[in-house]
């Protein structure tokens, strides 16, 4: 399992409760894709440098994580196919 770190936006206009959710829901993923979080931060609300899909905010999320390597470019699926999730950057440490 390699060490990986992964940045969240999610959209801007999202509730708290939504984005909760939407936070839980990533972290489902990355538990069912087999792998284990180790860290959490909710960095909040801030403006983003330039409109992404017309959003000028969004909501940030770093995780850092274990998975296995082949497991990476299903993850990079489902956060594209979400449509509340802006941006999301993975990164191997």
């Amino acid at each position: 399992m390699n060490d990986y770190e992964c940045i969240f936006i999610a959209k801007g206009t999202l509730s708290d409760e939504a984005s909760a959710k939407l936070f839980t829901q990533i972290e489902g993923e990355i538990t069912k894709a087999g792998g284990k979080i180790e860290n959490k931060e909710i960095w909040g609300r801030k403006a983003i440098a330039y409109a992404i899909k017309k959003n000028k905010d969004g909501i940030y999320l770093k995780l850092d994580f274990k998975l296995e390597p082949g497991k990476i470019s299903e993850l990079n699926k489902t956060y594209r196919l979400n449509e509340d999730i802006l941006r999301a950057m993975i990164i191997k440490k």
